[in-house]
């Protein structure tokens, strides 16, 4: 009798050890904040600076990803589509600049470091080609100092109204219902100004 209760005990000791090492490495949410900050020392400077230049004419938004902002054109097989989306959700934009009111995306800011690796000119000619196919203006400035407000503030404003000017000048295909509504009604076409 004595020695059933001791091996029940074990038993039971041996449950608990083993159930305290499953609970141990079960974390049903294993997250805890970064040590790091959200900006670099050099991106906190340069978000400082543009606000101080265009968070007058823009909302700033940092570390957003790509797909926040593309997304893959109709017409692709399932396999390309994913292959781009992919590509596209994993990378950062240092900045994005948004309309006040709409909230429209108005431009993509990479902060670059002074002596760019390989890797970084890749990724940045992928962002330049991805926004670019898309109709995002995309600059790039190297993480120094000496860039003055005023100067900044001319520039972005003055290559997001070229463009707007430029989208605006690109003739947009008619909606297939509309151009079949006209051919139906014998309307001439409108005229686009």
């Amino acid at each position: 009798m004595e020695i059933l209760l001791l091996l029940f005990v074990v038993t039971l000791i041996a449950v608990a050890v083993v159930a305290s090492r499953l609970s141990e490495n079960y974390v049903p949410y294993p997250y805890k904040q970064r040590e790091a900050t959200l900006c670099s020392a050099h991106e906190d400077q340069f978000l400082t600076l543009l606000e101080k230049a265009v968070g007058q004419d823009y909302r700033i938004f940092v570390k957003v990803r790509l797909n926040d902002i593309v997304t893959v054109r109709k017409g692709l097989s399932r396999n390309a589509k994913r292959d781009a989306e992919a590509k596209a959700g994993q990378k950062l934009l240092d900045f994005v600049l948004c309309d006040r009111q709409t909230m429209a995306v108005k431009a993509a800011i990479e902060l670059e470091p002074a002596t760019p690796s390989s890797n970084q000119q890749k990724r940045n000619w992928f962002l330049k080609n991805a926004l670019s196919a898309a109709g995002v203006p995309f600059f790039r400035f190297k993480a120094k100092p000496g860039y003055r407000v005023a100067d900044l503030h001319d520039y972005i404003n003055g290559k997001i109204r070229q463009a707007e000017h430029l989208k605006a000048a690109v003739p947009r295909p008619k909606q297939r219902a509309e151009s079949q509504h006209d051919v139906d009604n014998n309307h001439n076409p409108a005229i686009a100004a």
